[in-house]
């Protein structure tokens, strides 16, 4: 990134220093879809889904929201305009009031490689994402305020400052970045320091995506998938596969051998090549991603391990080298509950922080975070760890006026209060209905936490059946995660103290054998459980929600799912959340105060 020059005037007025992230590249799906001969799904296989928007004031974090929320499309890598203007809203500013505007890609800094490409001149190239702001926000935008942040310090930023260390290792792992696909930084006191990297051919990302394409689910979109499908499988009969192709290497790396797939297999267009030699050499693409037999399980199941071992290895040799004691974690595979879960049981580190919005959203954040930080480091402050409740919330009067408008289509019942609505709808969930509880403000980042949720009984044997069919409508095998009272978590999960994932849903444990068929809606195949902590500090109505369905069952936890539909981003609006509930058979919806059920 350019150096920054701090504006005299504004240190002189003392005025809130203003800097707004951004993520996403406009053109890059447009651009991939003109190429001759591209096939179905190789459109996701580029750089730039997932744009979003943070702003920050002194460094606090005052909105951060991804454009899929407001425009419908998932992973969407438009113009994040519709979250940029939320978070203007937000923070009561103009767009012509902000100091620093922040692209999560420096792309720049390697133009002596991407330079001529067309990818570069229509897509990648900082003077277009500049075009985009003036043709979109016209003479608001002052082009010198636009300024670039590397794409994986960006990632590394949105989850250093926020941990709440002075001093961290920060691993960086997803799909790609500008030429890297892991980097891994020390910290200390918000300088980074870059002590390694593996460039993009050897992605453990890509090689996860490619597998997740191979099973019949999107690449770039669907990798949770393949997270949930691997513990039905045996990771055994396809480990020589990924023997052969992850060789490890000094240093706790490892290099991909692409080459048993085909000669520069890896360099082929859209990994052609690669997913040719899986069809013809290991399993062919199913028809269906709905059903898949004991092969493809397995498949999963040794991809999911080849990856463990990879990044555990990695961080032993970093661990030892440097005598860390605390580790951020962000960047795409940081989404993986299995590979954390299993890295806070290893107990690498004392500590774990794993950055909520993990996935390129996040570098909308962490761009803003670095710049602020960087413009005035003492002036900078930001909260630890805090819950990632920065999007859009809405008013009882707001609320109420959205409901009005289907007011032939639904009853309507004002409960007084959302406490009383959490005490109505916990009576509701005792008696197994399905809710959803729609309360402040949207969360940032792909888990729900308790504020767009849709919320079940977990001891109904069939709730996971009734959830995936009639109203999530996705695959069957697919599990769904626990919301737990966080004082009461080790009673049910293997959980010790200080995991600070589990307050984000982000790694999985195991159920407590005794607990295991008690409570069937949240346990996995082989015991697991994606576990979210709730407390009343981090979530003060969804504690509340727990604790009022305890009182009713003795169980201190709830089934916890996003509040959307399958291709639906999760819900941002009460008009949306009404209009889902006429779609699909959730028994009651709760906004705010507002108790809501379809007629008929």
């Amino acid at each position: 990134m350019p150096a920054i020059n701090k504006p005299r005037e504004r240190i002189q007025r003392r005025l809130p220093m203003i800097v707004l992230g951004y993520s996403g590249f406009d053109r890059s799906v447009d651009f991939a879809r003109r190429e001759p001969g591209i096939r179905p799904g190789e459109e996701r296989m580029v750089q730039g889904f997932d744009s979003a928007c943070a702003i920050l004031l002194d460094g606090e974090v005052i909105a951060a929201a991804a454009e899929e929320r407001f425009s419908l499309e998932k992973h969407t890598n438009r113009f994040p305009r519709n979250a940029i203007r939320y978070c203007l809203k937000a923070a009561n500013v103009r767009l012509s009031q902000v100091e620093r505007i922040v692209h999560g890609f420096n792309y720049e800094k390697y133009a002596s490689i991407f330079r001529g490409t067309d990818r570069y001149e229509q897509v990648l190239d900082p003077a277009r994402q500049k075009d985009v702001w003036m043709r979109v926000f016209g003479e608001e935008f002052r082009p010198t305020t636009f300024g670039t942040v590397e794409h994986h310090l960006a990632h590394a930023a949105s989850a250093y400052f926020p941990s709440g260390f002075e001093t961290s290792l920060c691993l960086v792992c997803d799909g790609m970045g500008e030429v890297d696909a892991i980097t891994l930084y020390e910290v200390n006191c918000g300088k980074f320091t870059k002590l390694d990297s593996l460039l993009i051919p050897n992605s453990i990302g890509i090689l996860y995506g490619i597998i997740t394409s191979q099973l019949g689910f999107a690449f770039n979109a669907d990798e949770y998938k393949l997270m949930g499908l691997a513990p039905y499988g045996d990771p055994s009969r396809f480990r020589g596969l990924f023997e052969r192709l992850i060789k490890p290497t000094d240093g706790g790396r490892y290099m991909i051998d692409w080459n048993i797939c085909g000669e520069n297999a890896f360099h082929s267009p859209y990994y052609r090549k690669i997913l040719e030699y899986l069809d013809r050499e290991v399993l062919p693409r199913p028809e269906s991603s709905e059903t898949h037999s004991q092969p493809y399980k397995d498949l999963a199941a040794s991809v999911q391990e080849a990856l463990e071992n990879s990044i555990t290895r990695l961080l032993c040799h970093w661990a030892t080298k440097t005598g860390q004691k605390n580790l951020c974690m962000t960047g795409g595979v940081a989404l993986n509950c299995t590979l954390n879960g299993k890295l806070i049981k290893q107990k690498l580190f004392e500590d774990l922080f794993i950055q909520p919005a993990a996935g390129d959203d996040g570098t909308a954040l962490g761009a803003a975070l670095f710049a602020s930080h960087n413009l005035e480091p003492d002036k900078f402050h930001t909260q630890r760890r805090p819950m990632p409740f920065f999007g859009p919330e809405y008013s009882q009067t707001e609320m109420n006026a959205a409901a009005e408008k289907f007011v032939g289509k639904i009853i309507i019942d004002d409960l007084g209060t959302p406490e009383r609505a959490a005490s109505d709808a916990a009576e509701a969930l005792s008696k197994d209905a399905i809710v959803a509880w729609f309360q402040g403000r949207m969360e940032y980042g792909p888990r729900a936490l308790g504020n767009r949720s849709i919320t079940a009984n977990p001891m109904i044997s069939d709730i996971k059946e009734r959830l995936n069919a009639i109203i999530k409508l996705r695959e069957g095998f697919r599990p769904f995660a626990p919301a737990v009272a966080a004082e009461h978590a080790s009673r049910y999960f293997e959980i010790g103290d200080g995991a600070s994932p589990f307050d984000y849903m982000l790694a999985t444990t195991m159920v407590r054998p005794e607990w295991r068929e008690r409570l069937p809606g949240i346990t996995h195949v082989d015991g697991s459980a994606r576990v979210q902590t709730v407390s009343s500090e981090n979530n003060r109505l969804f504690y509340l929600l727990i604790e009022e369905f305890a009182k009713r069952t003795g169980i201190h936890a709830l089934v916890n799912t996003s509040f959307n539909i399958r291709g639906q981003p999760m819900i941002v609006s009460p008009e949306i959340a009404i209009e889902t509930i006429l779609k699909v058979r959730i028994d009651r919806l709760y906004l705010g105060s507002l108790r809501i059920v379809r007629r008929n």
